[in-house]
């Protein structure tokens, strides 16, 4: 299906197609699961070679430490090219993927202060640590 929906993007001119995975935490531990996201990014390799896929993990701020086993899996399964830090917008400061970006250099990319698409916004590193170092 992902690799008919790649091929109808193509066919009809747009420059972007969005695929996304959605599952909830503990995934990182199911080999089935992990196996479908392998699948997935293959499909769309063999559609457009060499094409450039943005694959983006979203990390919950109120993970704590749990969040950097999380991120190593799904790096050497698929390959992160971003993080997506989310719930900011409570008590969680998301302190903990200071760890995850130093261990694996993979950037932050945006952060989740809201409930709305309006408070998906990019990352500002700076604002970031003034936040969780007031």
């Amino acid at each position: 299906m992902l690799a008919q929906a790649v091929k109808r993007g193509q066919e009809q001119g747009f420059d972007i197609v969005l695929a996304c995975f959605i599952v909830c935490a503990g995934l990182h531990t199911n080999f089935s699961l992990m196996e479908e996201l392998i699948a997935c990014k293959k499909a769309v390799g063999k559609v457009i070679p060499g094409a450039h896929n943005e694959i983006l993990l979203v990390l919950d701020g109120n993970t704590g430490l749990n969040m950097l086993p999380q991120a190593r899996e799904f790096n050497e399964v698929v390959g992160i090219t971003g993080f997506i830090l989310t719930k900011l917008d409570g008590s969680a400061r998301g302190g903990c993927v200071v760890s995850v970006v130093d261990e694996l250099g993979i950037p932050v990319k945006f952060v989740g202060v809201g409930e709305g698409l309006e408070d998906l916004q990019p990352f500002d590193a700076e604002a970031f640590a003034n936040a969780i170092f007031p």
